[in-house]
């Protein structure tokens, strides 16, 4: 699922806690964790079951609906975690003012998307956006050397992708 803006994003993932209050929430940094914790409102948050990936355990998820909140930039990390947790269907929030889009031009999509009438709470969920994620993904794997970690999205693409 993919909004224009990280807070349609957030508008977003509430939504689909009220609509089952048994999903769980993983995040790929500690950062947006954050960030969506701030977002959401502190009755909602105590609640919500949020877990970063590397805390995730399988016993804990099973039967229950999982999305994350974010991709890496590694398509095959994603794969791994997906199936060490068991998880035959994954749903993930994205939005193209996060770094990992805005590297790859999300600025001129943005400004197409608003000129066509989407608002920023509107999702889009299409295969062809998949597969563009994806092709991002293969590229960012494919020029790095050897990988620093980050509690952002942000620095993580900094430290490891430089301009």
């Amino acid at each position: 699922m993919l909004w224009i803006s990280s807070e349609g994003k957030w508008k977003g993932l509430s939504d689909l806690w009220k609509k089952n209050n048994e999903t769980v929430f993983i995040f790929w940094f500690d950062e947006t964790l954050r960030q969506a914790q701030e977002f959401i409102s502190p009755e909602v948050t105590a609640n919500i079951y949020f877990s970063t990936a590397r805390e995730a355990r399988s016993h804990v998820l099973e039967n229950k609906p999982v999305i994350f909140a974010e991709h890496f930039p590694f398509k095959k990390r994603e794969q791994e975690l997906f199936q060490n947790l068991n998880l035959q269907e994954v749903k993930i929030l994205s939005a193209l003012d996060e770094p990992l889009f805005k590297r790859f031009g999300a600025d001129k999509i943005i400004e197409l998307m608003r000129k066509t009438g989407m608002n920023e709470s509107e999702s889009l969920e299409h295969p062809m956006i998949s597969n563009a994620i994806s092709n991002a993904q293969e590229k960012i794997e494919k020029k790095l050397i050897t990988e620093q970690s980050a509690h952002s999205q942000a620095d993580w693409i900094e430290k490891n992708l430089p301009a």
